[in-house]
This record gives structure tokens, sequence and C-alpha cells, in this order.
């Protein structure tokens, strides 16, 4: 028998229903111990971790944290059946992997980036680095993920489809002054005060006149087909903010953009960003919360395939699982 799961018996045997014990059992999941040591510092950390996050965990606080650490320990046993070793060293490498990927190459302000960006403060994050290891490796040994089905990412798209942003077509009707003058910025405003009108009066005179001579837009006959609104911001902030202020088939006010043009544009028409050109994007936000689902569906699954005795009498009462018999630890040393 194992000298080192012999003592835990044994320990569990003097210890575990003894109120006056220095460090009394929790729980054993195989042949890992959880202690009351074991207990404090995993809520020190359950509560930094899941401060501002979501926890996964249910039930009353005690329940979640000693499930917090149960689910712990199986990462830790199946990571062993798995020859997967998390030292120090690789912890480490994995850092500096980190680092450089990051383009951090000072530590002082890595840790800071790693904090800022996780919300927890960076021991804690580096505490939890060889468990994310061990995730990631078993995620590919041990734990089967289906892609999302078509069904789940059309779903996705309906209910999300109004935060992808827009798409625009328009025309643009720009004349550029041709000096910094007084008198040639008059006579472009007129100009343009003067095309604005005759738009009123015809509607097919945008299109004519942003086809002919006079507009200097650097567009195709002044016209752009289906474009990302963040698209149009990074080459003409003016033009995207009108465009997100008119209606579709509507013309602007004259107004004057950043490059010195006075311009018209006529929207030509809106809508949601097309599924196929966020498909990719989707498929990557649903595969991720897959991966979550199937990885915490496994601990679960994993549980049920393991020796786990529970001794917190809260535990047993909020769960409605059986208390183990009190016996069954010097039984089972007897049996060896």
């Amino acid at each position: 028998m194992n000298l080192n799961f012999f003592i835990i018996l044994i320990f569990i045997n003097l210890s575990i229903y003894s109120q006056d014990s220095l460090n009394k059992i929790y729980a054993v999941v195989g042949k890992k111990s959880i202690t009351e040591i074991d207990f404090e510092k995993g809520e020190d950390r359950y509560k930094k971790l899941f401060k501002t996050a979501k926890s996964p965990y249910k039930g009353s606080y005690k329940t979640q944290v000693l499930d917090f650490l149960i689910s712990r320990a199986v990462i830790e046993i199946t990571a062993d059946e798995e020859t997967i070793t998390v030292n120090e060293k690789r912890v480490e490498a994995e850092i500096d992997k980190i680092m450089e990927n990051s383009g951090h190459s000072d530590r002082a302000t890595f840790e800071k980036y790693i904090s800022d960006r996780a919300g927890i403060p960076f021991d804690v994050w580096v505490a939890e680095l060889p468990y994310q290891i061990m995730k990631n490796q078993l995620m590919q040994v041990r734990v089967p993920v289906k892609p999302p089905s078509e069904e789940e990412i059309q779903k996705w798209y309906a209910n999300n489809k109004t935060k992808m942003g827009f798409e625009f077509k328009f025309r643009e009707i720009a004349i550029v002054p041709r000096t910094g003058s007084i008198d040639e910025e008059t006579r472009v405003l007129n100009e343009i005060k003067a095309i604005h009108k005759e738009i009123k009066k015809d509607k097919n005179a945008f299109t004519l006149i942003s086809s002919g001579p006079r507009n200097n837009s650097n567009l195709r006959s002044g016209f752009m087909d289906w474009t990302p609104v963040s698209e149009i911001y990074k080459s003409n902030k003016f033009i995207a903010n009108y465009l997100m202020q008119i209606e579709p088939g509507t013309t602007s006010d004259v107004f004057r953009d950043e490059k010195n043009r006075y311009c018209l544009i006529k929207s030509e028409g809106k809508r949601s960003t097309p599924i196929e050109n966020i498909r990719r994007y989707i498929q990557q936000i649903l595969q991720g919360e897959k991966v979550e689902e199937s990885f915490d569906e496994w601990v679960r699954e994993r549980r049920k395939e393991l020796s786990i005795y529970i001794f917190d009498k809260e535990y047993l009462a909020e769960n409605k699982v059986e208390a183990p018999d009190e016996s069954f630890n010097f039984n089972k040393i007897k049996e060896k």
C-alpha cells in the first residue's frame, strides 16, 4: 500500500470527527486530502478569482469553495494519470512566453498588465497558472469539444447582430479648395451650397454630379459599396458620423471634413454586418464557450469516477449527501 495514502487514512481516523483537530479533513479526493488549512487558502484564492468574474459553482459559499477545491484536486489527479507535469520551471517558462507574446520585456510592467487585464492580483494569476496549463493539456487528451452548429451560429447572430456594428453604402460629393485663401474658401462653399439646392430639386442630381467632373472625391464616381462603419471611420470620421445620423435615401447637410473638403453625402443603404463577414468571429466565441462548458461537464463526470469522501457536515446536509461510514477508512486499511 502507498505509504502516503496509509498516513492520510490514519490521519482521517484520528481527526475527521474531532472538532478540536488542529487541521481537520474536509474531504478526500482519490489520494488527496483537503484540510482546514487547504480550505482557508482556497477560500482566499476563490474570493480573489471571483471578485468580479462569475463563478461556475453553485450553492452556499462554503459549498462553492469546497467544490472549487475538489475540482482542482480532480484536475491534479487526472494530470498525474496523463503524466502532465507542471513544476516551477515550467510555470516560469510559460510566464516568459506570455511576456514575449504580449510584447513586454520589463517584468514589473508585465505584472501590472496582467493584473489589469485579468482583474486579479498577479500572484493569484500565477497561482492559477499551473491549473490553466493542466487544463489546456487535458482539453487535448481527455475532453471532446464539438464545433458550434449552424443553428447555434445563426442564433448567436440573431441575438447579437445589433452589437456587431453596421455597414453602409453611400455616395459623396467633395469640392476641394485650390488654395487656402478666404476668397477660394468662399467660392467653394458657394459652389457646394448651389449643388445642395440642385439636389433638393432633383433627386437624381446627386448621382449625376457625384460621377461628373465637378466632384473631387477620390472614390470612383463618388460611390462606396458596402463597407463597415469602423473602416469608414478610420478614413473619415465626419462621413462615418453623418452616416450614423441620416436615414438611407437621404442627403446630409453641407459639412467640412478633416481633409479640408466641403462635402455632401447620400446614404444608399444601411445594414447590420452580414453573418458571413463575422462567421469566423462567432465561431471563435461559441467555441470558447463550448470549451468552458465541456470542461466543466467533464469535471462533473470525472468526479463520479473518482473516490471522493466529504466529511463537512454543512456540505453533506446542504447537498443531501450521505456521510461516509466512519469505519470505512479503518476497514480499507485492514483489507490492504
